[in-house]
């Protein structure tokens, strides 16, 4: 029965997939800028392993134009382009436990999308 739900293994596949790239800033959670560091890194090595592109190559143009030519969805690659931003601008401004949890998940959750829709 597991094996012939389809939705159910994708979903744990992407969901795995996003707490693989994520670990590394769960375990800064507590510390503010390794956290977003390691957000921001996990972020750009999802990227780097879906879409076979080097750190050198990445502006928020050339990402956004990928994902949405490999059929991501446009409200969840601005998600994914506000939270690149957001992990720059949080790592020098005051920031509270809740917001960083809020990332955090924010995070996870769009790395499952985005894991899902592009091809």
């Amino acid at each position: 029965a597991i094996d012939g739900d389809i939705v159910g293994n994708r979903i744990k596949k992407s969901n795995a997939l996003a707490k693989k790239y994520l670990s590394e800033a769960q375990k800064h959670i507590n510390n503010k800028e390794p956290f977003y560091i390691a957000l921001e890194k996990a972020l750009h090595n999802f990227l780097k392993a879906k879409l076979h592109i080097e750190t050198s190559e990445m502006s928020k143009e050339k990402i956004t134009e990928i994902l949405l030519s490999r059929k991501g969805n446009p409200e969840t690659v601005s998600e994914f382009i506000k939270l690149t931003e957001n992990c720059d601008f949080a790592r020098y401004a005051p920031s509270t436990e809740a917001s960083i949890q809020q990332d955090y998940d924010k995070a996870v959750s769009i790395i499952s999308d985005l894991a899902k829709q592009i091809v």
